[in-house]
């Protein structure tokens, strides 16, 4: 039996162990509470934050793509297909792309892209060809501002214009950049030719990339909008509706499809 000397000292600290155990449970019954009892302004705020910070646009795994622009000028260069969804109302864009807007060196070939954005409203609406391109290259390194060049016919209509320069990794591309509204159904076409160096881009092979996007999959509105443009088609300008479909022309046009499938198989 120990003295009593030695045994309260003993009592005391295993009173305080109990005692902080105790203060420790208070405090964290104490946070609970405060998180349960939250101002439902504070739990909205929290969960607009959270939602700020996921990307407006989502791009779609295993896309089908809709459009598709064969080019022998072009197919030589990576190929790209995307589709991008909006969240928030469901507008869609799809995304074609040929070339790196980085490439540099003597194999170096043209950059292009085409975008067909699709609102989820038709009460969306459209800016200047310059501020629709200016909005798409912010995070290009321009070397010259976007300023408007005319326009050009197509089988869409008059198509504006723009001009504009872009240096990534101090490779400077001359551009034309190019966007085109229509009402029925409500969409946009734009996009730019970006030549391989500083020379300038020619207006005719900008009118023969937009003579050669076709509708491959889509609603009503849209086919009956392709057909009525398919009318328009002029071939590059070398066309007469009557060799449109003769065996060399289809026999190039197969070629060139088969070349795409190809590359689609490494669209992510």
């Amino acid at each position: 039996m120990q003295p009593a000397s030695h045994s309260i000292p003993d009592d005391i600290r295993a009173t305080l162990v109990r005692l902080l155990a105790y203060m420790g449970g208070l405090a964290a019954l104490a946070v609970a509470a405060a998180s349960f009892f939250a101002a439902p302004s504070d739990i909205v705020a929290a969960l607009g934050s959270a939602s700020a910070q996921r990307p407006a646009w989502s791009t779609v795994e295993r896309p089908y793509p809709a459009f598709e622009l064969l080019m022998p000028e072009l197919i030589g260069s990576t190929y790209n297909y995307a589709i991008q969804r909006r969240a928030k109302d469901g507008a869609r864009k799809d995304l074609l792309s040929f070339g790196e807007p980085a490439d540099a060196g003597p194999q170096t070939g043209p950059y292009v892209m085409v975008e067909i954005y699709r609102p989820a409203v038709a009460s969306d609406r459209f800016l200047d060809a310059s501020s629709e391109i200016a909005t798409r290259i912010v995070d290009y390194a321009v070397t010259d501002d976007v300023k408007l060049d005319g326009q050009i016919d197509s089988k869409f209509g008059p198509v504006a214009l723009v001009d504009f320069a872009v240096a990534p990794q101090n490779h400077e591309r001359r551009c034309l950049g190019f966007a085109r509204p229509f009402n029925q159904p409500a969409m946009q076409i734009a996009g730019w030719y970006c030549s391989a160096g500083r020379e300038v881009v020619d207006r005719a092979m900008v009118a023969c990339l937009l003579d050669r996007l076709t509708l491959v999959n889509g609603d009503a509105k849209l086919h009956e909008m392709f057909a009525r443009a398919e009318v328009k088609r002029t071939f590059c300008g070398q066309r007469n509706p009557i060799l449109a479909a003769t065996p060399e022309r289809e026999e190039q046009s197969a070629k060139l499809k088969a070349a795409l499938r190809g590359r689609l198989s490494h669209v992510p």
